[in-house]
């Protein structure tokens, strides 16, 4: 009766927490200071000094602030990401673990939506984002069999990284990942570790993959575009974080 009553008390947590994070990542959005959205521009006609790029908004930002529009519309989205934190804690207050573990994961899963739905808009992912994730590391200092594996878990992410890129300039003189990749990536190590940023890199790298073949057959896209990679990466992170997290103890212990 007690384990029933527990599991009830933390259904009804997490759907409070879905409601407030749903309609929160909405707001949050909406009232980002423009600056955060600020890149630098190759291409801007309006540059003082010729080949020296300066930071600009996304037009579209600017558009939308303009006009008074949302920049992301409360319906359907704040519905829509109400229950994909719905879905997201009831799964993970069913499974079992901690309520702290659950707020955790659903904070980390609330800045990387953030994250992917900038990237989707603007192609612009703000750095504060991947600083967030970076303090958010704190929180998953425990569940790490050692201290330091933390810090290789962000060493192995920004070496991939890294690497990825080098292969991308040598093989299609062209970036393959940007900045904002990278911060994500080396953040992410810190919060999951060596094998959890791995998992987390070929499940983006899967995915990405899908949709950018799903977009060209579909005629939305070429193969010379330049697709925001940020949408893959929160849903790998979400497959891990709901089914693959301790994978390595859930396996040995078979």
């Amino acid at each position: 009766m007690t384990y029933s009553v527990n599991i009830a008390v933390r259904i009804v947590i997490a759907i409070i927490l879905a409601v407030i994070f749903g309609s929160g990542s909405v707001v949050a959005f909406n009232h980002i200071q423009p600056k955060w959205f600020e890149d630098y521009d190759e291409n801007d006609p309006a540059k003082e000094i010729p080949g020296t790029p300066r930071k600009v908004l996304p037009p579209a930002l600017v558009e939308a602030d303009n006009a008074g529009r949302q920049r992301l519309p409360s319906t359907p989205w704040k519905y829509a990401f109400t229950g994909y934190f719905g879905i997201c804690g009831v799964y993970l207050a069913v499974r079992g673990g901690s309520t702290a573990f659950e707020f955790s994961v659903l904070c980390v899963l609330f800045v990387v939506l953030e994250m992917a739905v900038s990237d989707q808009l603007y192609k612009v992912v703000p750095d504060q984002f991947s600083l967030m994730l970076a303090v958010m590391s704190i929180a998953f200092i425990s569940y790490s069999e050692n201290w330091w594996e933390p810090f290789a878990g962000a060493g192995l992410g920004l070496a991939i990284s890294l690497v990825i890129l080098g292969l991308g300039m040598l093989l299609f003189r062209t970036g393959s990942l940007g900045g904002a990749d990278i911060k994500f990536f080396t953040c992410m190590g810190l919060i999951t570790g060596r094998l959890g940023i791995v998992i987390i890199y070929i499940l983006t790298t899967l995915l990405f993959a899908a949709e950018s073949v799903i977009l060209i057959a579909m005629g939305k896209s070429t193969v010379r575009d330049s697709n925001a990679m940020m949408p893959a990466a929160c849903a790998a992170v979400t497959i891990y974080f709901l089914f693959l997290w301790n994978i390595e103890e859930i396996v040995f212990s078979l």
